[in-house]
């Protein structure tokens, strides 16, 4: 387990350190920048209003962290647009329309409140003893690792790869020499150091930063609420809030899996209070992020990674990572800058991240008993969760998948949704339900 330079209640002494430490945080949520276009094209948007609606996400993710990390469930997680709520909210968007969409959105939203107050999930604690828990997090880390290795290879081309590479090689010099250097300083800040040395300084050199796009983005603009139409000229269709919650449930079951990986790297104990309290907050989160235009916000996984990668799991430095954010959405120039660097070097970080959540869920399950049981269902459990999505994607497609129920598309299409599902299923059936985990 990675030994922790600050725990959750911990802040660094010095301000320009948790400055240091936060922003390294928002460097590796590329998502804000990918996701919302996937809306944007559903629903026919055009490029000014692409552009306004990354920037309404960016400024919803400050509110909702600092929602989480001061009101929720207080543990250091970045909240950021859900993959799983935006893959139904397109499909919607595109069939019946904006209004709908936006309404779906924010029924959904209410709904997750309800159930994150009523503590409705909070008894799905009892389902996550140590062996469902590593694999839950081995399926988080293994399925961003696809997205890593996409990031890091690009087109395939000799220079993206060794930008990946270099910024790999960087982290790993800084966290193995760094520690004896200004205090253990530069390795707690690789994966921020690294970024920008190799994307801004060797990309910049090497003519691989677009500061064209930095260049007519405007220092500042001012937020305002509904940006897309008032919620009393939306339309709450039945069939759309029934979807686009299917969404939802499946980003809540992932949380809950966030939640579990974030105590266990944090070197917390896991609590019914973590999942009650911190699915209300993510429910107000996403009501506030509809109030500004923004994406739906769930649990970052790759910051948890960070928090493994870097042994800084102060509630304080993501509190001050949710303020930076807020500058990225009033200052669209600054956030640019991130998307400017090139994707390699995102997708070197990715890979380091990805690489340390899989062995945090390593760690879980060898702390399960050795039986033949355990080791069937962690066995077939992870072969079904990441190969059944690859299949459904490549080999049936995307025709299959768009005559398909949301909810069929939600639950096999998406690995970690599988892999929470078939891991609790299995151990239910071969092990029983604990009432508490151990």
């Amino acid at each position: 387990m990675t030994e922790l330079a600050y725990r959750i209640d911990e802040r660094p002494q010095r301000a320009w350190e948790s400055l240091l430490y936060g922003w390294q945080h928002t460097l590796v949520d590329i998502s804000p920048f990918v996701l919302p276009l996937a809306v944007a094209s559903a629903v026919g948007m055009g490029p000014a209003q692409q552009a306004e609606l990354i920037n309404f996400t960016l400024l919803a993710m400050g509110v909702a962290t600092l929602i989480q990390t001061t009101v929720g469930n207080r543990l250091p997680i970045i909240q950021g647009p859900s993959a799983t709520i935006i893959g139904v909210m397109a499909p919607v968007g595109a069939q019946l329309g904006a209004a709908a969409m936006w309404g779906g959105v924010l029924a959904g939203a209410a709904l997750e409140t309800l159930f994150g107050a009523t503590g409705a999930l909070g008894v799905l604690r009892r389902f996550f003893p140590p062996l469902v828990s590593g694999i839950v997090i081995m399926t988080i880390g293994l399925s961003l690792g696809q997205l890593a290795v996409r990031l890091s290879v690009g087109s395939g081309s000799g220079g993206e790869i060794g930008f990946a590479i270099a910024t790999v090689a960087l982290v790993l010099a800084l966290k193995t020499y760094g520690r004896r250097l200004a205090g253990g300083l530069l390795a707690r800040a690789a994966v921020f150091l690294s970024i920008w040395l190799v994307g801004l300084v060797v990309g910049g050199v090497l003519g691989q930063v677009d500061w064209a796009l930095v260049a007519q983005k405007p220092w500042f603009q001012v937020p305002r609420l509904f940006p897309h139409g008032a919620p009393l000229g939306w339309d709450f269709r039945i069939v759309a809030v029934a979807a686009i919650f299917a969404g939802y449930l499946g980003s809540m079951v992932e949380s809950v899996g966030d939640y579990v990986a974030t105590c266990e790297v944090a070197q917390e104990e896991f609590e019914k209070h973590h999942v009650d309290r911190g699915i209300a907050a993510e429910g107000v989160g996403c009501l506030v992020a509809a109030a500004l235009g923004g994406m739906p916000c769930t649990s970052y996984t790759q910051n948890v990674g960070i928090i493994a990668a870097t042994g800084v799991a102060s509630r304080h430095v993501v509190r001050v990572a949710a303020c930076i954010l807020l500058l990225y959405g009033l200052c669209p120039k600054f956030g640019a800058l991130l998307v400017a660097l090139p994707r390699p070097v995102l997708g070197g970080v990715f890979l380091i991240v990805c690489g340390l959540i899989v062995m945090s869920g390593v760690g879980l399950i060898r702390r399960s008993a050795g039986t033949t049981a355990n080791r069937f269902i962690a066995g077939l459990a992870l072969t079904t969760a990441l190969g059944v999505p690859l299949y459904v994607t490549h080999g049936l497609g995307d025709a299959w998948l768009a005559e398909s129920s949301m909810f069929t598309r939600v639950a096999l299409s998406n690995p970690i949704v599988l892999g929470v599902a078939l891991a609790i299923t299995l151990n239910a059936l071969l092990n029983g339900i604990r009432q508490e985990p151990s």
